[in-house]
């Protein structure tokens, strides 16, 4: 039976996790699109707050405007 060094099992998968170079193109269309999915996600989240925030505050207000003025 053939004894293996740790020490070259560890180097031998150390050495088949490094990343080698790509052949892809990312051209003007990619990064358009992640900049407008990145802006969609984020103006649906401020959308989603908003709307959460906006029903109790119309509410107030139509509160406030039946009661009138108290003199």
């Amino acid at each position: 039976m053939i004894r293996r060094n740790p020490l070259v099992l560890a180097a031998g998968l150390l050495l088949l996790s490094l990343p080698t170079a790509a052949s892809a193109y990312g051209g003007p269309g990619l990064g358009l699109g992640a900049a407008a999915t990145a802006l969609g996600v984020v103006g649906a989240i401020l959308l989603g707050l908003i709307s959460l925030l906006w029903y109790p505050f119309k509410r107030l207000i139509r509160r406030l405007r039946r009661s009138g003025p108290t003199r």
